[in-house]
């Protein structure tokens, strides 16, 4: 099993460990929804508050705090990484970095909303229907993901990345890549969130074999934080579609 998302990833090496301390000791799917919800309540609250303050920067000072929002995006991948290498963490490092995505993601919304008022509330609300959406086609299996539905989500995954690499590269040289306004950049975006909406469907059916597999109770954090990692990851390509929208 395999998914397009490298927290999951972990899950599949960590099959198969023994849970010495029974059933009680084991992960649920239970607890894997409250912690989610959890994460995601902080990451929403860490969120609204870091928001408020850079929207209050921008508009009153006319300065995007890009030094708060540089390191908490910096910090945040420095956690995820741990995370990664060290699910054991994951009690401690998941809400942390829930914290420091929250106020990433919080001036990036601010500097959105500062150019296209309404836009955050849009995406938000857009994000969460995305989430059920999946969520109720993979819980009625509606939606399936077959080995060929998996080895075309993560080819199209690796040419997401290569393509933002590229574009960043670019970037760096003065130039765009990617187009920011119009059809075509309307058409990349769609296809974007659509790859990150299907790669949903993997993370619940891995987190579903994990747990069916008996991984100790930590990995609950851990697969909080992994679909935490998949969330952001949306919730930012449908702030993208948008812009281009407007």
């Amino acid at each position: 099993m395999q998914s397009t998302n490298p927290a999951i990833s972990v899950l599949s090496r960590s099959a198969g460990q023994i849970n010495f301390g029974g059933e009680d000791a084991a992960a649920t799917l239970n607890g894997t929804t409250t912690k989610s919800l959890l994460m995601v309540a902080i990451t929403l609250l860490c969120g609204y508050y870091s928001m408020s303050y850079a929207l209050d920067q921008i508009f009153n000072y006319g300065a995007v705090p890009t030094v708060m929002m540089g390191a908490s995006i910096i910090g945040a991948f420095i956690v995820a990484l741990i995370t990664i290498f060290n699910p054991k963490a994951s009690p401690i490092t998941a809400p942390l970095y829930a914290v420091l995505e929250g106020a990433g993601l919080g001036c990036l919304s601010a500097v959105m909303e500062a150019k296209f008022p309404g836009i955050v509330s849009t995406a938000v609300f857009a994000t969460f229907a995305v989430v059920v959406t999946m969520l109720l086609l993979w819980k009625t299996r509606i939606i399936v993901p077959t080995a060929r539905f998996r080895s075309i989500l993560i080819g199209a995954m690796t040419g997401i990345f290569f393509l933002y690499l590229a574009n960043m590269l670019f970037s760096l040289f003065g130039s765009q890549l990617l187009p920011t306004s119009g059809p075509l950049a309307i058409g990349i975006s769609l296809i974007v969130c659509t790859v990150a909406a299907f790669s949903l469907v993997l993370d619940f059916e891995q987190i579903q074999w994990s747990v069916d597999q008996g991984l100790p109770k930590y990995f609950e954090y851990y697969n909080a934080f992994s679909l935490l990692v998949t969330i952001c990851w949306l919730y930012i390509e449908i702030l993208k579609l948008l812009a281009h929208r407007e």
